[in-house]
């Protein structure tokens, strides 16, 4: 159990480890859904059927007819990803282009719910179960050990008490998987473990594909669901550009908050690209130790981004101990980190 105040800031890399898409790969799968072609003049020839019917329900909802400049918005969007640090810093880049940023979000929506279908948190759903075997090499496992380590099943309130998520990623592995650990391990019914995952603080910055229905069953969408093109609009207006969420200014207090009072930070799977590091960073803080992960991450830009790192927490650069980052994947890094992440050292 968490001793100390803890915020996991989370980021591709770390969705990647139960087998969601990251990087050109996630780019080049939003571009083949939103590259909206015709033969025929109403035949697809190319794009996503979902994304498509997506498009035609706004229309019908809104009485239009013409949806040539949202295809080729699609078009636009597809033929800029090649280039895209990722379909985030595209959407910023257009933030003024309204057709741009509605169908970006659409090929977003739908990514990320085909993604979470083919996930290893994907549900088995004759019994409304999930084959937690299946993540054992992911971050998840040691993240759960780490958080039940002496815990009773008779003292679960308050598990979450000192640890919380920041969360870049638009699904929802992380409440869904703890709901479906919480179940297993302590032999405790779902709604229970529901309550108890309630009480845990995860900040979206770029929203998420819609709430789990029993986070909150109005506007809510099933883990991985089998989902219409009509379905799309609504959860796509669940997530948001870069210039959305600093215009969120509740959103970016919460946040800023977790990391102002944490103890301890840690970076999983982070790629800490500007745009996102500007979101965290705060005017004063607390004395605390930083870890994180840098798989991949050159020697140069690893020693920028620990001075990145640091200036994010604030004027005074005493208030960091350590800084502490490592070419691991996530699972090896909290298994090997696993003791100074939980004593802030």
């Amino acid at each position: 159990m968490f001793e100390r105040r803890t915020v996991f800031i989370v980021g591709a890399g770390a969705s990647r480890e139960i087998n969601f898409p990251m990087g050109a790969e996630l780019t080049g799968i939003i571009a083949k859904k939103v590259h909206i072609a015709f033969s025929n003049g109403w035949e697809p020839s190319s794009g996503d059927n979902k994304v498509i019917a997506a498009i035609k329900h706004h229309l019908n909802q809104k009485g239009e007819r013409d949806g040539n400049p949202y295809y080729q918005a699609g078009r636009s969007i597809a033929a800029g990803m090649a280039q895209a640090i990722s379909i985030d810093n595209y959407l910023h880049a257009h933030a003024d282009e309204q057709l741009i940023t509605w169908v970006g979000k659409l090929g977003i929506a739908a990514s990320i719910l085909e993604a979470e279908n083919r996930s290893k948190l994907a549900v088995n759903r004759e019994r409304e179960t999930v084959d937690l075997s299946a993540v054992s090499n992911s971050w998840y496992t040691p993240f759960f050990q780490m958080l039940t380590e002496g815990v009773q099943r008779t003292a679960l309130d308050g598990i979450f008490d000192n640890v919380a998520f920041i969360t870049f990623n638009y699904d929802r592995c992380i409440e869904h998987y703890l709901m479906h650990a919480l179940a297993n391990y302590f032999r405790i019914d779902q709604k229970e473990a529901q309550a108890l995952v309630h009480q845990l603080r995860v900040e979206h910055p770029y929203g998420q594909v819609g709430r789990l229905p029993w986070q909150n069953p109005r506007g809510s969408t099933s883990f991985g669901k089998d989902f219409h093109g009509q379905d799309l609009p609504e959860v796509a207006g669940q997530i948001r550009t870069f210039t959305e969420r600093i215009e969120d200014g509740d959103m970016l207090e919460r946040t800023r908050r977790l990391i102002s009072e944490a103890d301890v930070v840690v970076y999983l799977g982070f790629s800490y690209g500007d745009m996102n590091m500007e979101l965290l960073s705060v005017d004063q803080a607390e004395e605390r130790a930083i870890f994180g992960t840098s798989l991949g991450i050159s020697a140069p830009n690893k020693k920028v981004i620990e001075r990145d790192i640091i200036n994010s927490m604030g004027p005074e650069e005493d208030v960091v101990k350590s800084v502490e980052l490592a070419d691991m994947t996530c699972a090896d890094f909290l298994r090997a980190y696993w003791k100074p992440i939980m004593r802030g050292i």
